[in-house]
């Protein structure tokens, strides 16, 4: 029977972060579904540790033959999905009671995008909408404005396969981190409303990248992907006044993280 729903999930060197993520699914998730594991060429045990699961028919790998990235491996996940509904996991995340609902709902109406709520390990609570990292809009923001435009984190979105290919699939410009942010900048410029699943899903949040970069290296990727949107989409100027935003932020929020946010600011600039 061909699944309602397939679950696509990008690995890459996660260790057993991919087995509870697996596990969950399989307790929580009763709807017709099936999982597809994108493996960016992992050579840390991830995959083989998971090997009961490659014996369910419901859960297939593909191995791919070097690291593509974050939205290159999901495209390639996709392309072999076969559900009404798309549902992009991360495998450092565990479903919970409930998300057979958002299943439904993303069923019964499939123009919208579904974004479920994040806990974190300690739990706090995460995913609330954000404002687009442009001046205008986070000033509408910090105002109230309904006009402002926002953008969820990408660790669990589900969307229907007519919508995914509508938006021409995730951005594979981006390597790795703000994917996320020009996914839902075109789920906005498209008009297709998003809205907060009611299952909460549990975070480990970094799972992926936090053991495999120094916290410099990840700042300098971010750095680089965040030049990449605002070439895209927006003006240099644009991009200049976001950036002196935030490190006046950050001079009054978080002072000791300014030098490192500079210096990768700097970097991400020369590559």
């Amino acid at each position: 029977m061909t699944p309602e729903v397939s679950i696509i999930i990008v690995n890459y060197n996660t260790g057993n972060l991919l087995y509870n993520c697996l596990k969950s699914i399989k307790a929580n998730a009763g709807t017709g579904f099936e999982v597809i594991v994108a493996d960016n060429n992992s050579g840390d045990g991830s995959i083989s540790c998971c090997a009961d699961f490659w014996n369910d028919g419901r859960f297939r790998l593909l191995r791919l033959d070097r690291n593509y990235g974050f939205s290159r491996a999901n495209n390639m996940g996709a392309a072999l999905a076969s559900g009404t509904i798309l549902h992009f996991l991360n495998p450092d995340t565990e479903l919970q009671q409930g998300i057979d609902q958002d299943y439904a709902e993303a069923l019964k109406h499939p123009d919208a995008v579904y974004v479920n709520p994040l806990v974190n390990r300690d739990g706090s609570m995460e995913n609330d909408r954000m404002p687009l990292p442009v001046l205008r809009d986070i000033m509408l923001w910090n105002m109230g404005s309904p006009k402002a435009r926002y953008w969820y984190k990408g660790a669990s979105v589900i969307i229907s396969s007519r919508n995914f290919r509508r938006l021409g699939g995730w951005c594979e410009d981006y390597f790795l981190f703000a994917e996320d942010l020009d996914l839902f900048y075109r789920i906005m410029e498209q008009g297709i409303p998003v809205r907060e699943a009611g299952s909460v899903i549990f975070h480990l949040g970094g799972g992926s990248t936090s053991s495999l970069w120094k916290s410099l290296d990840r700042e300098i990727m971010v750095q680089k992907s965040n030049r990449i949107f605002f070439r895209k989409y927006f003006s240099g100027r644009e991009y200049l006044k976001s950036k002196l935003y935030y490190l006046f932020h950050n001079l009054v929020k978080h002072p000791s993280a300014v030098p490192s946010y500079i210096r990768a600011w700097y970097l991400s600039g020369k590559a």
